[in-house]
């Protein structure tokens, strides 16, 4: 029966093998690009000039250090064609290209504007053909690493000769094994980020809501709330648990709402001096998200998550009508 089943896949371990270096090496280069903001930093400070906020930094250090040591260990089980890896993985690669697409439409429509706002902040101007070359530069960057690169590993990694692959060379059940894969996509970016948001809130506490910049122990409460919900929900979704699939469609209309108040009425500068950017940059930032295209992006982003999380109502609510139905067999 096992030769009958096995022969049935080709096998894929080579690849499994060769995209798991690849990511040990995203992996790598995450953790030298957190190591070169730390050496920026730290130079800077040496510097005769005025140094920049430590507090910018923080969430760059924060994302990078997650991001390296998620690869690693992500491209290790893939090597080793660990059925909790290629869940990781595809869910993550599903998020990040969905991401990746609004992320790089932004960037379409705020990229032609920007050289003209550091130019209106006293920038250097840049020569006409260095700037067509950094555009064409940022643009291949941008889609090389929001689109190719997730797009790939979704392709690869959703495969069914890789799930059989994995389930064959892993036969143990694995904890992702115990969440369907559209809820698993939604619950680990979830406990990331509310992980993410109480390790870096001592430093980056400034919340928007609804035209108003929470900050300082207001800001410091709304930050350290926001974390827990989201680790919260994280639990909640993985568990399947019907409430948190409301409260997750509640906190995503709410923000919708507050976001579309926040650039209808707020000076988003203000936002990033109370984040600890100076002057020039708070105002460049400022700029570049006031223009109407992203303002509109953002917004809009909202959408393929919303669909997303109607899709998968039915593995809540199909929980519960199999509890119902079995504690009515024990009547």
């Amino acid at each position: 029966m096992t030769t009958q089943v096995a022969s049935e896949y080709s096998d894929r371990k080579t690849g499994l093998v060769l995209f798991g270096v690849l990511e040990v090496a995203i992996g790598c280069v995450c953790a030298l690009a957190m190591l070169a903001v730390l050496l920026g930093l730290a130079v800077s400070k040496g510097s005769s000039g005025p140094a920049p906020s430590p507090y910018a930094f923080a969430p760059a250090i924060a994302m990078y250090g997650v991001f390296a040591v998620a690869f690693i260990w992500l491209g290790i089980g893939s090597i080793n064609a660990r059925r909790w890896a290629r869940a990781i993985l595809l869910c993550g690669s599903a998020v990040a290209l969905i991401g990746g697409i609004f992320s790089c439409a932004s960037m379409s429509f705020v990229l032609p504007h920007m050289f003209d706002v550091m130019t209106q902040q006293g920038q250097p101007t840049l020569q006409p053909t260095v700037l067509r070359i950094v555009k064409i530069f940022t643009a291949v960057f941008m889609l090389i690493v929001y689109i190719v690169i997730p797009g790939a590993l979704f392709l690869f990694y959703r495969s069914p000769h890789v799930k059989r692959t994995c389930e064959v060379r892993d036969p143990v059940e694995r904890w992702t094994d115990r969440c369907p894969l559209p809820v698993l996509a939604l619950s680990l970016p979830m406990g990331i980020g509310g992980f993410g948001v109480l390790c870096v809130m001592a430093w980056f506490h400034v919340v928007p809501v609804f035209g108003v910049f929470l900050a300082g122990g207001a800001g410091l409460l709304a930050t350290g709330l926001i974390g827990g919900l989201l680790l919260y929900l994280a639990r909640g979704f993985y568990r399947l648990q019907v409430q948190a699939w409301w409260i997750a469609l509640g906190m995503l209309v709410l923000g919708e709402i507050s976001a579309l108040v926040t650039f209808l009425r707020a000076d988003l500068g203000e936002m990033y001096l109370k984040m600890g950017l100076d002057q020039r940059a708070a105002a460049m930032s400022g700029q570049l998200v006031a223009q109407p295209a992203f303002k509109w992006m953002t917004l809009l982003s909202i959408l393929p998550w919303l669909l997303w999380l109607l899709c998968i109502r039915h593995y809540f609510y199909g929980v519960v009508i199999a509890r119902v139905s079995k504690q009515r067999e024990h009547l």
